[in-house]
């Protein structure tokens, strides 16, 4: 049986992490997991230590999940944001899918937990696999030496979990699994759906069109 490898990158998620890693206890079949924190300030470190080993790392999501992947001994790692949750037999049908040696990873489609028409339609667009339009927060799987060959996920300050994944495609077949993960809707309830939809998209054209890293990030903070 495969063995499956869960890295989920923290910083501050004391009210969402608990949840997001009772959904990997109720898994089933051989994992382990970790959370690598970035320099928590609230309680999110003394609950994930409930669950799990806790990692600390320098801060940057990159970097954190590049440091919880040197830890791991798994067939497949799996990078899981920390208010996200895994359906309940995720790692079925993950183990199932990388039975074929030509499939570098994949991710889910996501959901959220906010039932709105736009919420809707961006889950809607995820059911296809199309590299555009995935991220992190779909939980993206990739085999270890895969990952390895890659020399994991860039350090950059944002994209890198796009950079990385169409960088997956150049290894094999990358797979989506159609069933959800459940994300936090946080983001479009703070900022208003559709500034937050107009946001994500410029930051994509802006990486496609190959503007510098630091400032798509500083954009992206200063619609914070």
């Amino acid at each position: 049986m495969l063995k499956i490898s869960v890295i989920i990158p923290a910083l501050n998620e004391e009210s969402h992490i608990e949840k997001t890693l009772q959904s990997v206890t109720k898994q089933d079949g051989d994992y382990e997991f970790f959370v690598v924190d970035g320099g928590s300030s609230d309680n999110t470190v003394a609950i994930a230590k409930r669950y799990t080993t806790v990692i600390t790392s320098q801060r940057g999501r990159a970097i954190q999940m590049n440091t919880g992947a040197k830890a791991c001994n798994g067939d497949i790692l799996l990078f899981l944001h920390a208010d996200t949750l895994l359906p309940g037999n995720a790692f079925r049908e993950i183990r199932k899918r990388m039975k074929d040696d030509t499939v570098a990873g994949g991710s889910f489609y996501i959901a959220f937990d906010a039932d709105t028409f736009i919420l809707k339609g961006v889950s809607f667009i995820t059911r296809f696999n199309f590299r555009l339009f995935h991220f992190g927060d779909q939980g993206i799987f990739a085999r270890r030496d895969v990952f390895q060959t890659l020399h994991g996920y860039k350090e950059i300050t944002i994209m890198e979990d796009y950079d990385f994944y169409k960088r997956l495609g150049n290894q094999g077949k990358v797979i989506l699994i159609r069933m959800p993960v459940i994300s936090s809707a946080r983001r479009f309830v703070k900022k208003g759906a559709i500034r937050q939809l107009l946001i994500n998209k410029f930051v994509v054209l802006a990486y496609w069109a190959g503007m510098n890293i630091q400032t798509i990030k500083r954009f992206y903070d200063d619609m914070r």
